[in-house]
């Protein structure tokens, strides 16, 4: 049975950034995207995470801010799987 779409996100307090994960039935990414005005919004960096089905449902994905908000990860089962610096723009992948 095929695993139907997949949206989490999470938007940091400033409101100008959000960590986003989207499955749409074929492949799923986390996105770093910037909010801005109406028309501006854009995605600023992308890190592939899952090709077909996962072995993960939308319960399992934990999307945070870490305290100082300048970082926002990706966590699928308690394991974090992806991460964005936003100090220096860099994406990571543990």
């Amino acid at each position: 049975m095929a695993t139907e779409e997949i949206f989490e996100s999470c938007v940091r307090s400033a409101g100008d950034l959000a960590g986003v994960f989207e499955y749409d039935g074929e492949t799923g990414y986390f996105y770093l995207y910037a909010t801005g005005a109406a028309g501006e919004a854009r995605v600023l960096d992308a890190i592939h995470v899952v090709s077909g089905e996962p072995n993960f449902a939308a319960s399992d994905i934990v999307i945070e801010w870490d305290r100082g908000e300048t970082r926002v990860g990706l966590t699928i089962r308690g394991q974090l799987r992806a991460s964005f610096d936003t100090t220096n723009m860099a994406n990571t992948i543990p």
